[in-house]
């Protein structure tokens, strides 16, 4: 008899521990989880951010549809500008500005190119009005001009345009048409959302959202099986609690993660 009693007093002893155990480790692996998932619905929505940030740039308002924000990253192009050296105080003095400089050096140009088309005295007209504009930047002190007629621009903005999904990504493998799909979730798209205020005043303020739930990627329905199903209840009766968003959400400011 008392052989079976140690034998049941083993086995209590070794479901509570396994009941103690669970205990601890569940909610650290379900942190460890859900910390695994959140990171990868934070870069989706830090990129789509990141996309309608230039949408918004270049047409003035945000996007409202994936499918439009997906061929707009794959085909637009994102302005860079050079820039070479910077106005002195004595230039400045001089009332010279960036724009000033820069129209110098276009009507040099285009006189330079106009001479290159034309011959006899009409050539050298031209070629002595290029010279002149030419000469004017260099006493002022945009370009330097060698023996050979190099030019060397010690002022200049020049403008270079580059991939904006390059840009974007910087290298790493994303697909635009994918940007809209949830991480760890059965192909659940992200919910997407755009606004424009008008002020008293006639400002336009334009607005987007891009929002998923928790449930999303972390619930049954999750790819690669969802997480603790108390964890997750305690995770949203939190969220009610405090009237949070019970998931992931970005809009043109933050994210409601930060």
């Amino acid at each position: 008899m008392k052989k079976v009693i140690n034998i049941l007093l083993a086995i209590c002893i070794v479901a509570m521990v396994y009941i103690v155990y669970g205990s601890i480790m569940g909610p650290i692996k379900f942190a460890n989880e859900k910390g695994i998932r959140d990171k990868a619905v934070i870069q989706k929505l830090m990129d789509i951010k990141a996309a309608q940030t230039e949408y918004n740039y270049q047409n003035g308002m945000y996007c409202d549809n994936f499918d439009t924000l997906a061929l707009f990253i794959r085909t637009a192009q994102l302005p860079i500008t050079k820039r070479i050296g910077e106005l002195t105080d004595d230039q400045l003095e001089d009332n010279w500005t960036e724009s000033k400089v820069l129209t110098l050096y276009a009507k040099a140009t285009t006189a330079e190119m106009e001479a290159a088309k034309l011959t006899g005295r009409q050539k050298s007209k031209k070629q002595i009005e290029a010279d002149t504009l030419w000469q004017k930047a260099v006493d002022a002190g945009f370009i330097e001009i060698a023996e050979d007629g190099t030019k060397k621009f010690l002022f200049s903005r020049e403008t270079e345009y580059v991939s904006l999904y390059d840009s974007l990504f910087h290298g790493r493998n994303v697909d635009p048409d994918s940007l809209r799909y949830v991480p760890f979730s059965d192909n659940v798209e992200f919910e997407l959302s755009t606004s424009s205020d008008t002020s008293k005043t006639g400002v336009i303020t334009n607005t987007f959202q891009a929002q998923t739930l928790f449930i999303n990627y972390l619930g049954a329905n999750s790819y690669n099986g969802g997480l603790d199903k108390q964890e997750i209840i305690n995770l949203l009766e939190d969220c009610d609690d405090r009237g949070r968003y019970p998931g992931m959400r970005i809009d043109n400011n933050s994210g409601n993660w930060e």
